[in-house]
């Protein structure tokens, strides 16, 4: 089951470099704003449009990698309380929990995503449509449901075989 996560998160972390590279992109036209407000007392017009834009797809790309790596905040207390075999079981407790949370995103951004294509709606200074910017971060959080769905996968198969595990030392003594 391992060359699946590797996969994913081999796959996520390149949509996550691009979702950074976009973050940059948006943080180096930002400081060039600042500068040419400063120093000529001409900023660029757009800059706040696009970067609304460019930072929704951009965080959204960057979520597939955190699942796949399993950096989302985790609240180990009862579970490091139960140790074994209990912990497992609220490992893949919790992993299904953040699925559902992820199809109950994804369903609500599709239904957004919808709207803004049936109404139109622009930004305020360059007038680009903002639909087609949020399709594209639906598509990026959808891309989550697989991911999180093998995280599942992943933590219920580990219930009976602890050296599936991601504590698979823990449970068996070993440094974490």
């Amino acid at each position: 089951m391992m060359r699946p996560e590797t996969w994913a998160v081999a796959g996520t972390r390149a949509v996550a470099l691009l979702g950074l590279a976009g973050l940059l992109a948006i943080a180096l036209v930002t400081v060039a704003d600042v500068l040419a407000r400063w120093l000529f007392s001409a900023p660029f017009a757009g800059v706040y449009d696009l970067s609304g834009l460019f930072i929704a797809v951009a965080l959204a790309a960057c979520f597939p990698a955190a699942l796949a790596q399993r950096r989302n905040i985790r609240v180990t207390f009862f579970a490091d309380l139960a140790g074994g075999t209990l912990s497992r079981i609220f490992d893949a407790l919790a992993s299904l929990a953040t699925l559902v949370f992820f199809v109950l995103l994804v369903w609500q951004l599709f239904v957004y995503s919808g709207e803004l294509l049936e109404s139109g709606q622009t930004t305020f200074v360059l007038e680009l449509e903002v639909a087609p910017w949020w399709v594209a971060a639906t598509v990026l959080f959808a891309l989550c449901l697989p991911v999180q769905a093998l995280v599942v996968l992943v933590d219920v198969m580990a219930i009976g075989r602890p050296e599936l595990s991601r504590y698979a030392e823990a449970d068996s003594g070993g440094a974490a």
